[in-house]
C-alpha cells in the first residue's frame, strides 16, 4: 500500500502512516496510525506526554468500484508530562464533500446490504 494511495484517493494528509490493510465482510479497511508528531498537549502545548493507551475510529470514505472502504485510524490516549491534563489525539476528518444524487443511491444500498 502506498502513502502517495492514501493521500491522493482519500486525502489523508500529513500525521498519519499506513499500518495494514484488512479485507473482508465485504469492504476493504485501511489502518493507519498517528505519527508521534501529532501528539502534544492541547493545555500547554508541550511535546512532552506520555501514550496511556488507544483505540481506534472507523471512517467512512468513497468506495473503491462497488466495495465499501473505511480508514480505521489510531486514536492515541495520552498524559502530559508538565501540567498532568490527559487527553486524545483525534483524527483529522476530511473537508465536507458535497453529495450527488448517484452517489448517495449507491451508498444507501451499500449500508443496507
Amino acid at each position: 500500500m502506498s502513502q502517495s494511495l492514501l493521500y491522493h484517493a482519500f486525502g489523508v494528509r500529513e500525521g498519519y502512516e499506513y499500518w495494514r490493510t484488512e479485507y473482508g465482510e465485504g469492504c476493504v479497511r485501511f489502518f493507519l496510525l498517528c505519527k508521534p508528531q501529532r501528539l502534544v498537549c492541547p493545555r500547554c502545548q508541550s511535546r512532552e506526554v506520555s501514550r496511556k493507551g488507544r483505540r481506534f475510529r472507523e471512517l467512512q470514505t468513497v468506495p473503491i468500484g462497488l466495495m465499501p472502504v473505511f480508514l480505521v485510524t489510531e486514536v492515541p490516549q495520552c498524559q502530559c508530562r508538565n501540567c498532568g491534563k490527559r487527553f486524545e489525539v483525534s483524527p483529522l476528518l476530511p473537508r465536507r464533500m458535497r453529495a450527488t444524487r448517484t452517489g448517495s443511491k449507491r451508498l444507501l444500498k451499500t449500508c443496507a446490504a
